[in-house]
């Protein structure tokens, strides 16, 4: 009876493997995810990958419940600029987190730690560190023209303010001397609106410290023509009427020391935005559909349903906030091949989800020749309200690097003459 068994169950498992197999397909580019197909299509594969391996939670929750659409895109290699990777190759073994001074001892430029190792207890920070600190963005990046479109999820756009931004790196440069000044500054950065009229020349300028020394920021308020000096938990602050905290830019913009512990929840793959298209801002529009062709122009109007997303590996990081933070805590999803954080989420005080955040990225080239990872758009959406910011880039006027800019062009008192 044993002989006669074991063949029958053979066959029943064959017959069932198969079936499965007929059911399981590799989908093709260009197939859409949505709430009409997901339970469908969750079992197939896309490179390889279940379709229900590369969403998150919260992923699948926005697709099934707030109409959002996921186009399939091939992956595709992301060049990293060669000196990039030589400074960051040359930290290998020569770079520590100091706790004390809340600084990476060793550092020149580059991302501190090229060598991650998942068992390393301090794995998550060293991931957090080389965001800080490793972005390919170039020297200089100045943004002359982006939205901040501030949508209501029922009545969709009430605004669409236009801003020019500017990120002057002091330290980790990769062209000339690595560092600039007395040593003590990281970086600037200055944000100035230029339309509407009510907003015009309203702005702030920053100095971030290599230190445990937090910001320094300046706001200019052009109807009193007044430059006012912010708290030192500025980075803490929402960004003007925008669902954006100061610590929200590119999902996550605080000083690492600044969030008392990381917790590396492991890696992953997740579909993500890593060759936009763009632009995804066009400054000509007159209707919805022509200024935002990246949103769908239906509630809850936010989302950046006409992209292309493909599958990428993230680290899986959840950090911490200080207990004055309005957040409890963050989850980032942090690209394991260079730093890029695709995807955020935001907790409040009671551990409750709050918001999400994701970012569209693609490969571009600065006037020198730099290859840089830039931003096409990027959204923070707080389901609470029932409202988001999405950032727009008019990628057409970004500049990497351009010549003759100087330290002092990144200062105050640019601020206050573009408020006047």
């Amino acid at each position: 009876m044993e002989r006669i068994r074991k063949p029958v169950l053979g066959a029943a498992a064959a017959l069932t493997l198969s079936a499965f197999a007929a059911q399981a397909a590799e989908l093709p580019p260009g197939t859409v995810i949505s709430a009409e197909n997901i339970d469908k299509i969750k079992d197939d594969t896309f490179e390889g990958h279940k379709i229900g391996s590369l969403l998150t939670e919260k992923m699948e929750w926005r697709i099934r419940n707030n109409g959002w659409k996921l186009p399939l895109a091939k992956s595709k290699e992301v060049p990293l600029d060669p000196s990039w990777v030589k400074a960051s190759q040359a930290n290998a073994g020569k770079t520590k987190i100091n706790a004390q001074t809340c600084q990476i001892d060793g550092w020149v430029a580059g991302q501190p730690f090229p060598d991650i190792d998942m068992k390393d207890p301090q794995a998550a920070e060293k991931i957090v560190w080389n965001w800080h600190l490793g972005q390919l963005l170039g020297d200089v990046a100045i943004v002359p023209y982006y939205t901040q479109v501030l949508i209501d999820g029922e009545k969709g756009v009430h605004a669409d303010p236009v801003a020019e931004f500017t990120r002057y790196s002091m330290k980790g440069r990769l062209n000339g001397e690595s560092t600039q000044g007395d040593g003590s500054e990281r970086g600037r950065q200055l944000l100035y609106f230029k339309s509407p009229s009510d907003m015009k020349g309203l702005g702030t300028f920053t100095i971030q410290y290599d230190s445990a020394k937090v910001n320094d920021v300046w706001a200019y308020v052009p109807a009193v023509r007044r430059v006012r000096r912010l708290s030192g938990g500025a980075w803490m602050d929402p960004v003007g009427s925008s669902d954006q905290l100061q610590d929200d830019l590119d999902i996550f913009n605080a000083r690492p020391c600044w969030y008392p512990g990381y917790k590396l929840l492991g890696k992953r793959h997740v579909l993500a935005v890593m060759h936009s298209k763009y632009p995804l801002w066009n400054t000509k529009g007159k209707s919805f559909e022509e200024k935002f062709p990246v949103l769908e122009n239906k509630p809850p109007y936010w989302n950046m349903n006409n992209n292309s997303f493909e599958p990428r590996e993230v680290y899986v990081i959840e950090a911490t906030t200080p207990p004055e933070h309005p957040y409890s805590k963050k989850v980032i999803y942090v690209d394991t091949k260079f730093p890029r954080i695709h995807y955020g989420e935001a907790y409040n005080r009671k551990g409750e989800f709050w918001k999400f955040m994701e970012w569209h990225s693609y490969p571009g080239k600065g006037e020198d020749g730099f290859i840089d990872i830039r931003t096409a758009g990027g959204a923070v959406i707080d389901f609470q309200r029932n409202h988001a910011t999405v950032s727009l880039i008019d990628t057409t006027t970004w500049k990497t690097n351009p010549a003759g800019v100087k330290e002092s062009d990144v200062s105050l008192q640019t601020l206050q003459a573009a408020g006047r």
